[in-house]
């Protein structure tokens, strides 16, 4: 099936530049040494996690347990749950599990390693615990050294769960690399700091879990790295472009739209707004717009209403004719993704596969 005969709006996933973004995370890792656990919230797709197995990850990364299970049943047999969990209900969940798959999880708290310890000692399983360190981010993670060694102890004191090491996150390092060197240094003394106080404590540190997309191929100059965690490397998007961090021709994945209305004078008028492309803004750049459109790099996808993107086309030199198709890359590809039921592989226009955003909505 050509790609004109599909309904828009629709996601493309071009295949070449898929398989090219596999194979160079894939070869900085194998020369490195450090092991690679993609984030599949990024794509939510059983079929494009079991290709990234197939390119050397040694397993997967999720946020949500139900988008694990979903990973599970797909197929992936070594998961970490990058995300604390509070409630039974979800750490029985989780323990179910383990009945699929490797699983370990990420926490930052004593009542998590408790309620960890609850789920998993009421089985014949067990789990293997990371301790999230805030390295700068101020999202989750305990805030020193001291508060790390505690928790650790206590998730070797309380039965069904074993301490292996620790995870961390620089998310406020999604800035260009001049600003991420000075920001670099801080993340190495606190993970640092945090190492030598469990090393002396006399624990083990078997896994340091770190990374992100924006610093994927910097993981080598933090300290102690094991394994690397980013999502957005196979697909990239619009804020990885204006950041510095990939190209344009990088970018995997775009919307298929058309042109509805070219009625208002420079504007034209496209079917896909905030259901389509979700409502993130650029967080890179010059922090504006929705989207690029790569047939017209002049136009500014400057607006969006729920199911209309909206186009300023007063500095193109472009014809806009009703009915005729545009590709857009957006901002955020994690949450575009989220917004629909299906991708198309695609090749030389061609549609090659179909996939089932398998875990799409899995929020619990």
């Amino acid at each position: 099936m050509h790609i004109s005969e599909l309904d828009t709006p629709s996601l493309l996933l071009d295949l070449d530049v898929l398989e090219r973004n596999l194979r160079r995370m894939s070869e900085y890792c194998a020369k490195t040494g450090i092991a690679l656990r993609p984030h599949i919230k990024t794509h939510k797709i059983p079929e494009l996690a079991r290709l990234q197995k197939a390119h050397g990850a040694m397993g997967i990364t999720a946020a949500k347990v139900s988008e694990a299970r979903v990973m599970a049943i797909g197929g992936i047999d070594d998961i970490l749950l990058a995300y604390p969990i509070v409630s039974d209900t979800k750490a029985n969940s989780l323990i179910e599990l383990c009945e699929h798959a490797r699983t370990s999880i990420s926490i930052d708290s004593a009542d998590a390693a408790e309620c960890l310890s609850r789920a998993a000692s009421a089985t014949a399983h067990h789990l293997n615990v990371l301790v999230e360190i805030d390295v700068g981010f101020g999202r989750c993670g305990v805030q020193t050294p001291q508060a790390a060694v505690e928790l650790a102890q206590l998730i070797d004191r309380l039965p069904g769960i074993t301490f292996d090491g620790l995870m961390f996150y620089p998310g406020h390092m999604f800035v260009p690399t001049e600003a991420q060197n000075a920001l670099l240094q801080e993340v190495n003394d606190r993970v640092d700091a945090s190492v030598e106080a469990l090393r002396k404590s006399g624990l083990t540190v078997n896994t340091v879990s770190g990374g992100s997309s924006p610093t994927a191929y910097r993981s080598h100059e933090f300290h102690h790295l094991t394994e690397i965690r980013p999502g957005m490397y196979p697909l990239n998007d619009r804020n990885l472009v204006e950041g510095g961090f990939a190209a344009l021709a990088d970018c995997a994945l775009t919307v298929l739209t058309t042109v509805i209305s070219t009625a208002v004078p420079g504007r034209a008028i496209f079917d896909g707004g905030s259901k389509t492309f979700s409502s993130d803004r650029l967080l890179t750049g010059n922090n504006k717009g929705c989207g690029v459109v790569l047939e017209d790099q002049n136009a500014i996808f400057y607006a969006m209403s729920e199911e209309h993107g909206h186009l300023d086309i007063t500095s193109s030199s472009r014809t806009y004719r009703l009915g005729e198709r545009l590709r857009v890359v957006p901002n955020h590809v994690c949450t575009t993704i989220n917004m629909h039921d299906r991708i198309y592989g695609i090749r030389n226009d061609e549609v090659e596969l179909i996939w089932k955003v398998a875990a799409r909505g899995c929020v619990q």
